[in-house]
């Protein structure tokens, strides 16, 4: 059986590297910095945030396009899409991680 301070350790991982998906949310800032020390689920409600604002610019480019926008490409939709949809397969490897791990948690002898 895992070490569960790792398996813990390693899904704070996952989230925090969730947030730094390749540009899968415009940010003001050049890069995307480690969460400061807070929360699990603040850690956990931003990453959420991020998916949701991945899916919603992904919808928003395909929507510009199929309305026949010129300033949105179709390599731009596609990458945008490709984005949400790598978010997405992130968010649930991390909940199938999380799961797993209070799984593990549950199941150990006292």
């Amino acid at each position: 059986m895992s070490d569960p301070a790792a398996v813990m350790a390693a899904m704070l991982s996952d989230l925090q590297g969730l947030a730094g998906l390749a540009g899968a949310v415009p940010t003001p800032a050049a890069g995307i910095a480690a969460p400061a020390a807070g929360s699990f689920l603040d850690t956990l409600k931003d990453a959420v945030g991020r998916i949701d604002g991945a899916v919603a610019s992904s919808e928003s480019k395909t929507n510009q396009f199929a309305a026949g926008d010129k300033n949105v490409s179709l390599s731009d939709v596609m990458i945008s899409v490709e984005q949400a949809n790598l978010a997405f397969q992130t968010a649930t490897t991390v909940r199938d991680r999380v799961v797993a791990a209070y799984q593990t948690i549950m199941n150990m002898q006292l």
